[in-house]
């Protein structure tokens, strides 16, 4: 595709733009005087051809490889770094499950603990009944029928 020096914006000397406004003949960059038509920023500038030695080009290749092989030990330490994160993060999960296993077990005996503490507490009460009618050694119906289980 051959280089044109005029960009799409600008005024050609044959006429354009609106019907109505008369060709820029200056050949001058200018936008179109139609408001709808102006662009909002200028378009950006096509980079200029330009000639390099053959030197200058290996240069610039082994300068783009080393640039590359930064960039991927760069993206390997990275990775690696996140890789540990990960491995870190599940260690704790696997620890958390097994801790949320443990409370589930307990939750689970609380009906049984409290069972054992209510019937520790109604003996303690028997047993300080049975001192205040002198009857230490008295054995109550309850615990009659703990004896013989």
């Amino acid at each position: 595709m051959p280089y044109n020096d005029n960009p799409p914006y600008q005024h050609q000397s044959s006429g354009g733009g609106h019907p109505s406004h008369p060709p820029n003949h200056a050949n001058t960059m200018a936008y179109p005087s139609h408001p709808h038509s102006q662009p909002p920023y200028p378009p950006p500038q096509q980079p200029q051809p330009q000639s390099m030695t053959i030197d200058e080009m290996r240069i610039l290749h082994r300068t783009a490889l080393a640039e590359a092989e930064a960039k991927r030990t760069e993206l390997r330490l990275v990775l690696a770094s996140r890789y540990r994160e990960l491995v870190g993060s599940s260690d704790e999960v696997i620890h958390m499950k097994e801790r949320a296993e443990e409370l589930h077990d307990l939750v689970a005996h609380l009906p049984e603990l409290v069972e054992k503490v209510v019937r520790c507490a109604e003996r303690g009460e028997e047993e300080a009944r049975g001192k205040k009618d002198g009857g230490e050694g008295r054995v109550t119906g309850a615990e009659e029928e703990e004896e013989g289980t």
